[in-house]
């Protein structure tokens, strides 16, 4: 596994639908920008930011401010990145994004419904070093590692999608099927083949098989 930089809006399409667990048992270490705790989450849902709030208290997420930063050396570093890539990404976005190039956390987790949003800029790779997952890629290798079924990887994602995206609901075939395009040798860039080898090698995971599976299930929705 790997540490993870939170933005807001998977936060709360997790912690809404009663899925939360997905991020806890996706990654080792979980890190949020005071600003995105403090004023994003608690003006978008203040039930969620009280019950991020306990799983900061408890040591289950670190919440970075700028204190922290200065702490550790990296608040100019932190400054330059968000210099540098504030015409790329709104504000909230901009401060994780940044977050995970200051602290060398390797994985951004965002939910954004944005054409051309960030998890998208950064799936072609225009910032180095940060690899993004939605909540369906998660999903996606949860089912790869056969920790959960093909049936329950769409119940889900279902669950996420009517419990807190009515406003913008995804469709299940649409989006996994873009992360298994995202993901395949014939498409996919590079760092996500070599990412995704060495995820399935260490899992001993028979990735053929499971495609032939998932391509069944979407061909019989």
């Amino acid at each position: 596994m790997m540490n993870a930089s939170l933005d807001t809006d998977i936060v709360i399409h997790l912690y809404k639908s009663g899925k939360k667990d997905l991020l806890f048992s996706s990654f080792d270490e979980l890190f949020i920008y005071e600003y995105l705790f403090e004023t994003e989450m608690k003006t978008k849902s203040l039930q969620v930011y009280e019950e991020f709030k306990k799983d900061i208290e408890s040591g289950h997420i670190s919440l970075i401010t700028n204190a922290k930063l200065v702490e550790m050396g990296i608040k100019g570093l932190f400054e330059e990145y968000k210099e540098s890539n504030k015409y790329l990404f709104d504000i909230g976005e901009l401060h994780a994004i940044s977050l995970a190039k200051a602290m060398g956390i390797v994985a951004f987790v965002s939910d954004d419904t944005k054409e051309e949003g960030p998890h998208q800029t950064l799936v072609k790779e225009l910032i180095q070093g940060v690899i993004p997952f939605a909540f369906y890629e998660l999903l996606f290798l949860k089912y790869l590692d056969s920790q959960i079924s093909v049936q329950e990887m769409f119940n889900s994602f279902e669950e996420v999608n009517s419990a807190s995206m009515s406003a913008h609901p995804m469709n299940f075939r649409t989006k996994i099927s873009l992360t298994v395009r995202r993901f395949s040798r014939k498409y996919g860039s590079t760092r996500d083949n070599d990412w995704l080898d060495t995820y399935c090698k260490a899992r001993d995971i028979d990735l053929k098989s499971k495609m032939i599976e998932l391509k069944m299930f979407i061909q019989s929705m």
